[in-house]
């Protein structure tokens, strides 16, 4: 009887199966063909206008006859080169520094005894709160040569031994500096890759060594990393390829000191030269996009092949903790440091700076001169309210939209069977290879030029919202299609069989089973999209104007302290925003239990 009991399965008769093929088949073509379009729409369209403009001069609403100068003279521009070459040494530098550092942090939290491992779980996250923008322009202060605090008091301690400097003796805008704020930025995101790597590792060739004498040293660099030296190599090359699209710190950093990388190159020649070299901008941008395409395959085929090197086997393991003895502190203060660096001084100092009439050294004056009237000046101004709504409008519309089709794209792809659900897949894949400042321009050439300039999208918030579905169609596809193969096709195929159509299984079946994924996904497209930065500064005009484009605006003009204020404010809603996340996918994991 237990045997029996233990292998039903739910059956559903095979006259109803075949009554409702036909329907199901006429039904999934549909789908597939709305679906076709709107990636399209999305992604193919944006590109070859962006390739063909490439290949024309003029601005995109004039564009001029077609010809190959625009490539010419980019690929014998000496810029070019030079900050391609920049682009090479800032990525590969700060994925080094932050997938190491991410390793170490990994290996500390899942495989030793260090204590307050939950607190320092949250630490290694908690830099995923602060906008990329605000974060470069904190380290700004923090790090400016003449002005910066760190600087100022480092000097201070330099002239009590007799060395008396100018400025210094640090500097943030540099190569160096790039490195070190990507580096920073991008440990969280290589931990969250690597973390579970550690988890899953059945430890018993680790044991084994330390039993046989091996130093603990010796079992990390000999036994551990090469065991999981392929999903880390992934793990780098997906990191890699995020600091090739970084934008933020290159702009607030980099481009003040004359120090370009690919994606302020295009930027800079199509926003702020004079006149706008679209045409240049664009071949610039082709090259950039079809580098990233090569990563993000070679990406692809290192997911792909990881299966080989598989460490996690059916057995159960209680994998034992390595003892730090007296390193134990020690490892904590590392994590400290990291939550001093990447979240405590930038907030601090963002903080601090807000609360004053102009930008200054701690001192008495400045204690004196405190108050919070650029908080006040915000608040009061209709253009915060404005900025707010629109970011607001920008979060959700973008998080709502964007797992609305990312749901669409899975159903045809997990559960379709056309040959061209794989074309599909890869093309909503490949989305994540295009850098946003490129998106950007690409959009500029759909909407300025007939028929889609008729539409009246230009100069909207649907303009960034669309960019923004774009750049975060991938990873909402990889979380819809994940939760989606998790529910068997034959729960669909009952409601089918009690007469429901299969939009109404969709909807009251599927996507209520989908919930946690769904709003896991939801939930990192809103938080993303509040922090978004290229896409709105690009995109942006007086009615789409977003608060992370206000803040870039108030620095540029010199106002430091009220984009400071801006900037705290940003943090508070981002905060707000990941605390009220985590309390509604906890209770929905309750819930499920």
């Amino acid at each position: 009887m237990q045997e029996t009991a233990r292998h039903t399965e739910l059956t559903i008769p095979e006259t109803a199966r075949n009554g409702l093929f036909f329907l199901k088949f006429k039904l999934n073509r549909l789908l597939l063909a709305v679906v076709v379009i709107v990636v399209l729409w999305l992604l193919v369209v944006p590109v070859v206008m962006l390739i063909a403009s490439s290949l024309r001069t003029g601005p995109p609403s004039l564009p001029g006859p077609w010809t190959l100068r625009n490539f010419a003279v980019a690929f014998s521009s000496e810029f070019f080169f030079r900050s391609l070459v920049n682009t090479f040494i800032v990525s590969t530098g700060a994925t080094a520094a932050a997938v190491g550092l991410a390793i170490v942090f990994a290996w500390l939290i899942e495989r030793t005894d260090m204590p307050f491992r939950g607190a320092a779980w949250v630490a290694v996250l908690l830099p995923l709160v602060i906008p990329g923008v605000l974060f470069a322009l904190a380290w700004m202060l923090l790090l400016l040569p003449k002005t910066g605090l760190i600087n100022v008091v480092a000097r201070a301690a330099l002239a009590v031994f007799g060395w008396n400097v100018e400025e210094g003796p640090l500097n943030i805008q540099s190569l160096g500096g790039l490195i070190y704020l990507g580096a920073l930025r991008g440990v969280s995101t290589a931990f969250l890759m690597i973390v579970g790597l550690f988890r899953l590792m059945d430890p018993g060739l680790e044991e084994s060594a330390r039993i046989s004498g091996a130093r603990p040293w010796v079992v990390f660099f000999k036994i551990t990393l090469p065991l999981l030296a392929p999903a880390l190599f992934a793990a780098a090359t997906y990191s890699f390829v995020s600091h090739l699209d970084s934008f933020e710190a290159p702009l607030a950093v980099g481009l003040p000191a004359g120090i370009f990388v690919l994606a302020t190159l295009i930027y800079f020649q199509a926003m702020l030269s004079v006149p706008g070299d679209y045409g240049l901008s664009a071949a610039y941008a082709v090259f950039f996009m079809a580098l990233m395409a090569l990563m993000a395959i070679f990406y692809a085929r290192l997911i792909r092949s990881s299966e080989r090197y598989a460490v996690i086997r059916g057995r159960g393991f209680n994998p034992s903790r390595y003892r730090l003895g007296k390193w134990r502190f020690v490892a904590v203060a590392l994590f400290g440091a990291y939550f001093l660096l990447t979240v405590a001084a930038p907030i601090l100092v963002l903080a601090w700076a807000s609360l004053l009439p102009y930008y200054m050294a701690p001192s008495a004056q400045a204690l004196n001169s405190l108050s919070f009237k650029h908080y006040f000046a915000i608040l009061s101004d209709p253009r915060f309210m404005t900025d707010f709504l629109n970011t607001i409008y920008l979060a959700l519309g973008a998080g709502t939209a964007t797992m609305v089709v990312a749901l669409l794209i899975s159903w045809v792809v997990v559960r379709g069977k056309s040959r061209a659900r794989f074309i599909l897949d890869g093309l909503t894949f490949i989305s994540f290879a295009v850098p946003g400042v490129v998106l950007a321009l690409a959009l500029i050439f759909v909407y300025l030029k007939p028929p889609f300039r008729y539409l009246g999208i230009y100069g909207s918030i649907w303009m960034i919202i669309l960019g923004l579905m774009t750049e975060y169609l991938a990873f909402a596809t990889r979380t819809t299609n994940g939760g989606l193969m998790q529910i068997h096709s034959e729960l669909e195929e009952a409601g089918a069989a009690s007469g429901a159509r299969q939009l109404t299984t969709l909807r009251k079946i599927t996507v209520p089973l989908l919930i946690p994924s769904l709003v896991a996904g939801w939930v990192w497209v809103v938080a993303h999209s509040l922090r978004a930065f290229s896409l709105p500064l690009v995109l942006g005009t007086k009615k789409n104007e977003v608060l992370s484009v206000w803040i870039w605006i108030h620095w540029q003009n010199g106002h430091i302290p009220m984009a400071a204020a801006l900037g705290v404010i940003l943090i508070g809603i981002t905060a707000l925003l990941a605390i009220a996340a985590r309390q509604v996918i906890a209770r929905g994991s309750l819930g499920t239990r």
